[in-house]
């Protein structure tokens, strides 16, 4: 494999927030503003059609996919929206190394690598409890 170093969190986090904005771009979004620390949400601020957009994006390397943020943190999220009448969106990414061979090896991602991206798109922002189901 590579001698490459492996890609820290914070290079995880800024490539799913890279990979998100070009696809927003792409769909036809004004995106305002892009917050790469990790404990910032959202980190994305867009914009379509005049209706604000608060996005959180969860970026994770294979087996992982991005998962939602907790209860309690979607509810501070959805009442920050409310207050700017903005709708919250939620975008899940996958990473997997592309050039692995083994199963061991497609969680390793090297800086300068190819990857492949499993994008889920634009979601609602909720997470249902078990008196939603």
């Amino acid at each position: 494999m590579s001698k490459e170093p492996l890609l820290s969190e914070e290079e995880l986090v800024q490539f799913g927030l890279r990979y998100t904005y070009g696809q927003l771009i792409k769909e036809g979004y004004e995106v305002l503003t892009v917050r790469p620390e990790t404990d910032v949400d959202p980190q994305i601020l867009a914009k379509k059609k005049d209706q604000l957009i608060f996005i959180v994006v969860r970026t994770a390397v294979f087996p992982e996919v991005g998962d939602l943020p907790s209860i309690n943190r979607i509810k501070q999220i959805r009442a920050h929206a409310e207050k700017h009448q903005a709708i919250t969106k939620f975008v899940s990414i996958g990473l997997m190394n592309a050039a692995a061979k083994t199963d061991e090896d497609k969680s390793k991602l090297y800086k300068g690598g190819e990857f492949y991206v499993n994008y889920s798109g634009l979601h609602e922002l909720t997470r249902l409890t078990g008196d939603q189901l």
